[in-house]
């Protein structure tokens, strides 16, 4: 990881600028990404603000933090720093392509809501169907129930034959039995 560091309105000793380089390499045990870290060291009066953005192969982040001491400063940035490049890693881990997540979850969830599996929908070796093919089906097997999935939706739907009339409604839920 490349590291520039810059240092504003007066000095700061080699030990403490080691000390931050340190700090800041020491993020990529987090995140292995990380290409390029900038850091900046400002003194105002007896503030001391510490700065610092880390550049990783597709996102920027960024934290500060300011205190009466550097090393306090520094320490309280890269916590920050580190807080966020866990959230940024477990979101990357835990990312379903749109695709599977629809597949597993029968639609994508709303932004907010928290994904649940939608048990109505069948796994896609499953045939599909349309519902009047399980209408006529039904009719012509001379069977009381009709379980299929809809070619229209891709939910599980039942079929039962209540003397001359055929209902058909979405299943609650389905286990999958192994055979």
């Amino acid at each position: 990881m490349q590291i520039t560091l810059t240092v504003r309105h007066g000095e700061v000793s080699d030990t403490l600028k080691g000390y931050v380089r340190d700090e800041v390499e020491g993020l990529s045990k987090y995140f292995q990404r990380l290409v390029e870290a900038n850091i900046f060291l400002n003194q105002e009066g007896h503030r001391r603000i510490a700065e610092v953005r880390v550049h990783t192969s597709n996102d920027t982040h960024f934290a500060s933090s300011e205190d009466d001491d550097f090393r306090t400063a520094i320490d309280d940035t890269v916590a920050k720093l580190r807080r966020q490049l866990k959230r940024h890693k477990g979101k990357l881990n835990n990312h379903v392509p749109k695709e599977e997540r629809e597949r597993i979850y029968g639609q994508a969830p709303t932004p907010g809501e928290p994904a649940t599996p939608d048990e109505s929908v069948a796994p896609e070796s499953w045939p599909r169907i349309s519902t009047s093919e399980a209408t006529a089906r039904l009719e012509n097997s001379g069977e009381e129930v009709l379980v299929f999935v809809d070619s229209v939706d891709g939910a599980v739907k039942i079929a039962r034959q209540e003397g001359e009339e055929i209902q058909v409604e979405e299943a609650d839920s389905f286990e999958i039995e192994e055979s």
